[in-house]
């Protein structure tokens, strides 16, 4: 049987010993059994399901998020994404003052708790191609909602010096031209 802590154990030290050029703290250091809680997210912007597709979209806006999450008495039951947005609604000549977000929104969707490590979250997201995780109570409360961008993000500012010290001019010669997004 193969005991994955030691395992990990024995890669973090080595990565420790040839990894990065900066000596961090023992209190910096990313662990893999980090918490979503130790991310300090904001609290979620909730709808009610009634609320229509016109005022989603600009509270989204107005708040620069990616997703707003559904309430009914204060437990979740949904959440909009932006997928939702361009997969359900986009192109279908809908007027968006007349419908609402609960016809359009993804319903009881896959949520975790704040005290799941930020592997086991990653890879989650990744395994189920999730942007956007609701982090409930015990209650099926929302308490936050989980972006990839907050996890990259944390992970970025942890390698900030080596992410900030990189050569201003990539080695690939393919990211030198104009296609892509």
């Amino acid at each position: 049987m193969i005991d994955y802590d030691e395992h990990i154990d024995d890669e973090q030290t080595v990565m420790n010993e040839g990894g990065s050029s900066i000596k961090k703290n023992h209190k910096q250091a990313i662990h893999l059994d980090d918490h979503i809680s130790t991310l300090g997210l904001r609290k979620p912007i909730t709808i009610q399901g009634e609320t229509s597709i016109a005022t989603c979209l600009q509270l989204m806006q107005d708040e620069k998020i990616g997703c707003l999450l559904i309430t009914e008495s204060e437990k979740l039951i949904g959440i909009f994404t932006e997928r939702d947005i361009i997969r359900r609604i986009v192109g279908k000549g809908l007027s968006h003052e007349d419908i609402d977000v609960q016809d359009y929104m993804t319903k009881d969707p896959d949520t975790l708790t704040d005290d799941a490590p930020l592997a086991f979250a990653l890879n989650y997201m990744v395994l189920g191609g999730y942007r956007h995780v609701p982090i409930i109570d015990t209650e099926n409360r929302p308490l936050a909602c989980l972006s990839i961008k907050d996890i990259v993000k944390h992970i970025g500012n942890y390698y900030f010096s080596e992410i900030a010290n990189l050569p201003p001019t990539p080695k690939n010669p393919g990211w030198f031209t104009m296609d892509g997004g």
